[in-house]
């Protein structure tokens, strides 16, 4: 793919979720978490690599920072999971939807939408796990995570680069 503004910033946001949740994923402790850690992070590299082809992509440290650290916060893995159906995940829709008010080019289109579509699979199937592991400890966590995307600009979406 050509140059695309909307794309370069999408796919190292997809990218540093594929590869922080699949790290994620191969040191949480609850089983069903795992599952579900992997499975989110295949389908987000399956959203990279259909933007970034065959060229390099430097992951949003921002993200992927994230998504460490709420393992660190929790070791389950279901802080994590809380992290992409609650707060990642709705930005990560609100810059999707940003960018199709502005897109032209029915390409460009069908990528952003494909890519809001599996964002709301992974948060639906997400919320399914979630719900067996609710922890009132968590809010806390939760609390703190949100923080850190608020102070970096991002309270609404994950940004949008032109």
């Amino acid at each position: 793919m050509s140059y695309w503004a909307p794309g370069e910033h999408l796919v190292r946001i997809y990218d540093a979720l594929y590869s922080s949740m699949a790290e994620v994923a191969s040191q949480a402790r609850d089983a069903t978490c795992v599952v579900r850690l992997h499975e989110a992070s295949r389908e987000f590299g399956y959203l990279a690599l259909e933007l970034r082809g065959d060229g390099h992509v430097d992951a949003d440290p921002l993200v992927a920072t994230l998504v460490r650290r709420s393992l660190a916060d929790d070791e389950t893995g279901a802080l994590t999971l809380f992290a992409l159906a609650l707060l990642v995940g709705p930005r990560l829709l609100v810059s999707l939807r940003d960018y199709l008010d502005v897109e032209d080019d029915p390409g460009c289109r069908a990528l952003l939408s494909h890519g809001s579509d599996v964002v709301v699979r992974e948060v639906l199937a997400t919320g399914r796990v979630m719900t067996a592991h609710e922890d009132p400890r968590r809010a806390s966590a939760a609390q703190e995570l949100r923080a850190v995307l608020d102070g970096a600009g991002m309270a609404e979406s994950l940004g949008q680069h032109r």
